[in-house]
């Protein structure tokens, strides 16, 4: 009998103990929310929200904008690609202004006066000689701080460094891709671009402005045009004339030396009330009074003067 209730007690005890491994070696108490929360933010690292200009407060946005100017590349309808170079304004949806240069040189001749127009507070690095004073940019008269616009430059083909001979059909199918391709840029109000050129840019200028307004909503609000000579085998008269015609007349502004006898026969016969040409003459203008040689101290009237009254005018 003692036996037997020695076996049975031996029996609960290995069943016991069976029972409080068991219950030791199971899962462990489950973690809280906090626990679980904690646990989880340690292993996913938080990533920075990208910035988005468009959702910023407008001096926040402006501010994000770099002034640095890009250099970019295009192609035109006949498969060419042309250098341009974009200068960002510092606010917003400003205005565009398209830059073309003269036979002589390339878009470089207006990289000064891009950057003053540009109003960041870049530039005054180009070296200038008595013979290019448009790189001088220390007699440019200043622009009010708040205004910047948006600027863009291109080069002709053929014309690195100044060009090597005349493509005057050619001249205009690249101004028809750099008009088409500024217009798409960012940041820029698509309705409210300028052109401005000198010689073969003058004309490209003027001849831009048109074609851009045919194909889109009357995107350009003016031209305002250096010695034109009907230069792009587009008569500069006709367009002035077709520019004025628009449902909101275009003004088209021809600065011209009395001296240069092509642009002043292009200039001076046109009678268009959306036109208005300013002289210089023979003895107060420097070198030949040519294109970009209108852009010089000393000229009554101030041509950088004229081009801010024009920009006041239009944009």
């Amino acid at each position: 009998m003692i036996k037997k209730n020695m076996r049975v007690i031996v029996l609960f005890l290995i069943i016991a103990g069976l029972m409080f491994l068991a219950a030791c070696g199971g899962a462990p108490p489950a973690e809280t929310n906090e626990e679980n929360q904690k646990s989880s933010e340690e292993k996913v690292p938080e990533i920075a929200p990208e910035t988005d200009e468009s959702n910023l407060p407008v001096e926040e946005a402006a501010a994000a904008l770099s002034s640095e100017p890009q250099k970019m590349k295009f192609t035109t309808s006949d498969g060419i690609e042309l250098d341009g170079v974009y200068y960002p304004a510092g606010s917003i949806s400003a205005p565009l202004i398209i830059l073309m240069h003269w036979a002589p040189g390339d878009q470089d001749d207006w990289v000064e006066i891009a950057y003053w127009l540009q109003n960041r507070g870049m530039g005054g690095n180009s070296k200038s000689t008595e013979n290019t004073p448009w790189l001088d940019s220390s007699w440019f008269p200043d622009i009010d701080p708040e205004k910047s616009y948006n600027v863009f430059s291109f080069t002709f083909r053929n014309c690195e460094n100044g060009c090597k001979s005349f493509e005057r059909k050619k001249w205009y199918v690249d101004v028809q891709a750099a008009v088409e391709y500024a217009y798409e840029l960012d940041g820029i109000d698509k309705d409210n671009i300028i052109m401005i050129g000198a010689s073969i840019g003058s004309d490209g200028a003027a001849d831009g402005c048109a074609y851009l307004n045919q194909i889109h909503t009357e995107p350009c609000k003016g031209a305002l045009s250096f010695s034109p000579g009907n230069y792009l085998t587009v008569n500069f008269s006709e367009i002035v004339r077709e520019l004025g015609a628009a449902s909101n007349p275009v003004p088209v502004w021809c600065l011209y030396a009395e001296s240069d006898l092509e642009s002043a026969g292009v200039c001076g016969d046109i009678t268009e009330n959306n036109y208005t040409p300013y002289s210089y003459p023979p003895d107060v203008v420097f070198s030949n009074g040519h294109g970009m040689n209108l852009i010089a101290p000393n000229h009554d009237p101030d041509p950088l003067e004229l081009m801010l009254k024009f920009l006041a005018l239009v944009s």
